[in-house]
């Protein structure tokens, strides 16, 4: 389970970078991919702010992340 598409469309651009460019929370092979570990920083769960709504993403008791509004 360790494979990844290589480009996820739904991406935004703003996150890419390039690779070494030292944004943290981008891997480090993967200017498109974003490792939730990195992001949750050991959290069950947080709040993102989008276009002014907030939206919980959280992790499931079975490891599976959950976005909710």
């Amino acid at each position: 389970m360790s494979q990844h598409n290589p480009k996820h469309p739904a991406m935004p651009d703003a996150l890419s970078t390039q690779e070494g460019a030292g944004h943290s929370g981008l891997s480090s092979g993967r200017a498109d991919l974003l490792s939730s570990q990195r992001l949750l920083q050991g959290r069950r769960q947080l709040q993102i702010e989008h276009m002014g709504e907030i939206y919980t993403l959280r992790v499931t008791s079975k490891g599976k992340l959950i976005l909710t509004k």
